[in-house]
């Protein structure tokens, strides 16, 4: 990935808009949690989990090749759409139409040769003449929505069934029992916070997020510090949750390891790394 972000970590920090190539890209708000939801895949696709005729094209190219092979299945498209209506809205543009007729001005082009996707044309709200955006700058952009509203692109470095096996052991632990809702989210942060739900609505997603986080961590850092003190537990490896501000630095779980760092074990190049991985 490019370091695009660096350029605009103030405005990320800030919940403000970033202008970047003629564009203007405003944060998502708690309003379009659902069309963030939808987003998520797209956005945080890793592409050297795809066959390598895919993994081959930039990110927007590779959405638009894994529709095609979904319709030749009889399926739906899905990581396209889903990511252009993102885009859309973080670009403030309005649907022409309303209902299953809504339109949004985005236009893909392709190459004459091989019809793979080349470049995206977008009729912005304030401007007579159309964007064009190739893949590198869509790319570029993904990274921007990225950082803007709190998804998470992987590495493209690491395994990818160990990660695959990992968001699975994370999914089975957060489905134990608990009914997922995003009002109720809404007003637990609400009391959280001390604001009132009807304002949080209009908050950017990435403060959203990061304030129903800072809430967990605190009341993680009580339970589990409390019980500590109380000899009620010890802890192997530590306190999980040991401060109510920051979170405890993340460790790969044990024999998780990149693709390089598997290649280099292959060749004998580890020396004892991949032994204490395995311990």
């Amino acid at each position: 990935m490019s370091n695009i972000v660096d350029k605009y970590l103030e405005e990320v920090r800030e919940n403000r808009p970033i202008e970047y190539n003629g564009l203007k890209l405003y944060p998502l708000t708690v309003r379009d949690y659902g069309l963030y939801t939808r987003g998520k895949p797209a956005y945080e696709l890793l592409l050297s989990s795809l066959p390598p005729q895919m993994a081959r094209h930039a990110w927007c190219a590779c959405l638009w090749e894994m529709d095609k092979a979904m319709a030749a299945q009889g399926q739906a498209p899905f990581y396209f759409p889903a990511a252009m209506l993102v885009l859309a809205r973080a670009l403030h543009i309005q649907p022409r139409g309303e209902g299953k007729e809504a339109r949004y001005p985005l236009c893909p082009i392709f190459t004459e040769k091989t019809q793979a996707l080349k470049h995206l044309e977008i009729q912005l709200p304030d401007s007579c003449i159309p964007a064009l955006l190739n893949m590198q700058e869509l790319s570029r952009i993904r990274e921007l929505i990225a950082a803007q509203n709190c998804y998470t692109i992987p590495d493209e470095n690491w395994n990818p069934e160990l990660l695959r096996a990992q968001e699975y052991l994370s999914a089975q632990k957060c489905a134990s029992g608990v009914k997922p809702d995003l009002e109720a989210a809404v007003y637990a942060v609400a009391v959280g916070t001390g604001r009132r739900a009807a304002e949080i609505w209009d908050w950017p997603i990435r403060e959203f997020i990061k304030a129903k986080e800072a809430i967990g961590r605190k009341y993680d850092y009580q339970i589990y510090t409390g019980a500590e003190m109380a000899g009620f537990i010890k802890f192997r490896h530590g306190n999980p949750h040991p401060s109510w501000l920051y979170d405890r630095e993340a460790e790969l779980p044990g024999g998780f390891m990149s693709v390089s760092e598997l290649d280099a074990g292959h060749k004998g190049l580890l020396g004892d790394t991949t032994q204490q991985s395995k311990e």
